[in-house]
């Protein structure tokens, strides 16, 4: 005690440390471990209040969590090793302390460790929420909100990792996982992250957006492109277009819905080439001839005068519909041609068809 005082009379810098009791058993219930045993032997005497003066991390995080009258503790796994310290902190104070539950790690795709930051980089996905850049490298990593997914997916996406509800069930809204999340269903084992099934929830939840939302978000990325849309029409392209969507950007590949004239371009010729025939031509021909007759131009009036000629002429759906999708849409993959065709209006799949069989014959 002597030595003591005299080496703080002359100004040498200390620490305070928490006295740990030898030779007993530091106990607590793990909400997803079960009972964590650790003997305090094993703990060694830790730094509370630096030589600064300034309190460690442990104490703080303590003295936070009592005075914020923390009732669940919920972190990863890799804070298991300090939970009995915290443990034995509470004690020292007399305070009650809160329920543990360590969560287990989110693994790479693989499975083989921890997630990182880095294998986002190489995979080509966010592992962060928000666009981020590190203060240290200046380097700047995407995030989830930046990349088109809608936080309730993400919120989704992240409860099913690690947790499950006993049920076939994998979409909940907010409310059915505050009334279904228990932490007795999480998994001790580290949970893989999937890319492929993150973007299958955003996926769902686009589709499940209202018509007339999702075409708001279509005509303000529209507007970026100069592009000015009736809120009805943009409505009734996202109900086209959300099917084959995953990002609302997605539905920007419906370009053609909302410009005039052909949509081909020198690109589409070796498709072109492949598919054209002077059979499917003088069908689309007929067709052509038909469409001012089908009243009122729906997609059911439409797909009845296509079926009509078809009948008539005997060709094979193969040798036109190509023809037809490439000619109207400009691409081989996409929605319905008859609910497009009623989109775009009569004399705009007339225009297109015409210029299409012109520019195929034009190779003649």
């Amino acid at each position: 005690a002597d030595e003591v005082k005299a080496r703080l009379a002359n100004g040498e810098p200390y620490v305070v440390r928490l006295k740990v009791p030898r030779h007993e058993e530091v106990r607590f219930e793990d909400r997803i471990r079960g009972w964590v045993v650790v003997q305090s032997s094993h703990i060694d005497d830790k730094v509370l209040f630096k030589s600064d003066g300034m309190p460690t991390y442990h104490l703080a995080n303590i003295v936070d969590d009592h005075l914020m009258a923390i009732t669940h503790v919920v972190r990863g796994e890799e804070w298991l090793p300090s939970a009995p310290l915290h443990v034995l902190l509470y004690q020292a104070f007399g305070w009650q302390r809160p329920e543990f539950a360590h969560l287990p790690l989110i693994l790479k795709p693989d499975g083989n460790g921890k997630l990182s930051k880095r294998d986002g980089d190489r995979l080509g996905f966010p592992v962060f929420p928000l666009d981020w850049t590190d203060p240290a490298s200046g380097e700047r990593s995407s995030g989830y909100r930046e990349r088109g997914y809608y936080p309730e997916a993400f919120v989704n996406m992240l409860a099913l990792l690690g947790w499950n509800p006993g049920t076939e069930q994998e979409l909940f809204s907010l409310d059915e996982l505050v009334d279904t999340f228990s932490l007795d269903r999480v998994n001790k084992s580290g949970a893989r992250f999937d890319p492929e099934k993150t973007r299958w929830f955003n996926q769902q939840y686009l589709r499940q957006r209202p018509d007339a939302e999702l075409g708001e978000a279509l005509r303000g990325k529209l507007a970026e492109q100069g592009i000015d849309v009736p809120a009805e029409r943009a409505a009734r392209a996202a109900n086209l277009l959300k099917e084959r969507a995953t990002f609302v950007n997605d539905m920007l590949e419906g370009m053609y819905l909302f410009t005039s004239g052909s949509p081909l371009t020198a690109d589409h010729d070796p498709e072109l080439r492949k598919r054209w025939s002077e059979e499917g031509g003088a069908v689309l021909d007929t067709f052509v001839e038909a469409l001012p007759s089908v009243e009122p131009f729906t997609a059911s009036g439409i797909e009845t005068a296509f079926k009509s000629v078809m009948d008539r002429t005997g060709a094979k759906m193969g040798k036109v519909m190509p023809l037809y999708r490439l000619f109207v849409a400009g691409a081989m993959q996409g929605p319905g041609m008859f609910e497009v065709s009623e989109l775009l209006g009569r004399d705009e799949v007339v225009l297109r068809l015409r210029a299409g069989l012109e520019h195929c014959r034009s190779w003649a």
